[in-house]
């Protein structure tokens, strides 16, 4: 069956679950089965799996959409209850785990997806893959059945601009794997002509786009992003990044150029290095076109920063910036 043909009974049952109408556990259950009863397909099993609460499982999944979204934590925890529920269900994700994360991943058509645009929110899914008491799955078995799928290594050997761009936001810590020639993410971004950011900022767009669109406001979603508690080993929030660069209206605050004017993206360079314990906070960014942040690292021009000012030293003058954020 499928969960489309049902999207009015289940937004209904997570809705009453949410509000606690009823129990997430054996209420929504109970409800599941009720408003399905009528699909002839719906008590069909899967590996001892019922199909209605397979589609009722496909729901959540497109519901959560990924880690960054604002509904995201709550309909994992309802996931997570209904793996409890329905024990079969694990049995019947954990035949092909790694490979229904690469396929979220690589955005393809799948039953089960999450949004997947960079390292953290595949760090963040696959720390709730424990959670829903599934089969433990590494980023680098996620990467490995990339590669294990037809066609990916003929697209990385041809260089595929888009594959590469969405491999590197997702596994940076592949990038030798991925990236051996080095290519800029500007140079990619050209060769693939369709497009004129990475395909991580899009997703973060229409994030930030449905925060604005539900009331919130940038400097809220900026706090809350700060206090995101990364997965391991990673280290930097790139929607962070995207969110600070909205606030100062991608425009470079060394110059004043706009990534419109230049027609290249501007850029987010932490001032006190994260490499030096620098805190990966709007604080402690500042954002630049990529001249001025290839100077930065460059030496050419060297920041330090004096409370909520910014100290910017070039070799023809030395001026501050107010640090808003």
């Amino acid at each position: 069956m499928r969960w489309q043909d049902h999207v009015n009974c289940f937004e209904t049952v997570l809705n009453r679950s949410k509000s606690c109408e009823i129990q997430p556990e054996y209420g929504a259950h109970i409800a599941i089965k009720e408003c399905t009863k009528h699909d002839p397909l719906s008590e069909q099993t899967i590996l001892g799996a019922p199909s209605y609460s397979i589609a009722f499982l496909e729901f959540l999944f497109h519901k959560a959409q990924g880690p960054y979204s604002s509904d995201f934590e709550w309909i994992a925890e309802i996931i997570r209850i209904h793996f409890h529920i329905y024990p079969e269900l694990q049995n019947l994700i954990n035949l092909n785990a790694a490979d229904a994360l690469a396929n979220m991943v690589l955005n393809r058509r799948g039953k089960l997806k999450f949004l997947i645009c960079d390292q953290i929110e595949l760090g963040i899914i696959l720390e709730w893959w424990v959670k829903f008491g599934l089969i433990p799955i590494t980023a680098k078995n996620v990467f490995d059945a990339i590669l294990s799928k037809p066609t990916i290594q003929d697209r990385l050997r041809r260089e595929d601009p888009l594959l590469l761009l969405r491999l590197l936001d997702v596994f940076p810590e592949q990038s030798g794997s991925i990236n051996p020639k080095n290519l800029s993410k500007e140079s990619l971004i050209q060769a693939a002509r369709t497009i004129t950011h990475p395909p991580s900022e899009r997703r973060y767009h229409q994030i930030y786009s449905a925060y604005v669109k539900a009331g919130g406001d940038l400097l809220s979603i900026i706090k809350k992003e700060e206090m995101r508690i990364l997965p391991m080993q990673t280290r930097r929030n790139r929607f962070l990044a995207y969110l600070v660069k909205q606030y100062y209206h991608n425009t470079c605050q060394i110059c004043s150029a706009t990534g419109e004017d230049l027609k290249k993206p501007v850029e987010v360079h932490h001032i006190i290095p994260l490499s030096k314990q620098g805190e990966d906070c709007a604080h402690n960014m500042i954002v630049t076109c990529i001249s001025h942040h290839r100077a930065i690292h460059d030496g050419i021009i060297s920041l330090s920063t004096v409370k909520d000012t910014i100290l910017i030293n070039t070799p023809e003058n030395t001026y501050f910036i107010t640090q808003e954020l």
